[in-house]
């Protein structure tokens, strides 16, 4: 059996980081802070047809991180029987990102009976993936010193808590890649066992510095 379908998550603005193997200190905050909360009510509108569960969400995801954790979840929601591939980035505004599920939803081996239609499956999946979007939203003047803040600060502190980050881009292929919509970022493979490590995380190791941050349009 197999069912077409073509959905679209809107993405705004959030914030975002990491995932941790060593141990890191306690976040002095139990609280998302307004990032955060951006990121989660666009993932999770009031629209949604799935009620959301509150403290669901562990981290903000990449752009890049994205399709493929909302792919695991259906997978994994389904039992396996349910399967969607989102597709890239396909452009951003100041206001909101676009991401396609394209090809078709396939329903392998026997029907199953899932919680919900298989729409609503993947709708809640995609409401327990925020995405943090501010890199799309930089300015041009910012990108010299975002790239200068990601190869010799972010990625640094990633694995000095850690993680493992790969090499960044040289500077032609990082601004190649935020030009086209799908910058790099030193978070791109990482993840954290829980929020409490979300928080001790993200804190310690900025997503954006302080001052390419101050000129976004933040809610």
């Amino acid at each position: 059996m197999r069912v077409s379908a073509g959905s679209v998550l809107a993405v705004a603005l959030a914030a975002a980081l990491l995932s941790c193997s060593a141990p890191v200190s306690a976040p002095e905050r139990t609280e998302p802070n307004s990032v955060e909360r951006s990121a989660v009510a666009v993932a999770q509108p009031a629209s949604s047809p799935l009620p959301t569960r509150s403290g669901a969400w562990t981290q903000l995801w990449t752009t890049n991180q994205a399709g493929g954790v909302i792919e695991h979840c259906v997978d994994r929601e389904s039992g396996g029987f349910l399967a969607v591939r989102i597709g890239p980035l396909q452009g951003a505004t100041a206001v909101d990102i676009e991401y396609g599920i394209v090809g078709n939803f396939s329903i392998r081996d026997n029907p199953f009976t899932p919680p919900a239609t298989a729409a609503e499956l993947v709708a809640g999946c995609v409401a327990s993936a925020p995405i943090d979007a501010r890199r799309l939203l930089v300015p041009r003047r910012d990108w010299a010193g975002l790239y200068s803040y990601d190869v010799t600060v972010l990625r640094r502190c990633l694995i000095e808590h850690g993680q493992a980050v790969p090499s960044a881009p040289d500077r032609p292929s990082y601004e190649h890649l935020l030009r086209g919509g799908q910058p790099w970022s030193p978070y791109d493979q990482v993840r954290v066992r829980d929020r409490v490590a979300w928080y001790a995380l993200s804190d310690a190791c900025p997503a954006l510095p302080v001052g390419i941050a101050a000129d976004l349009s933040t809610p």
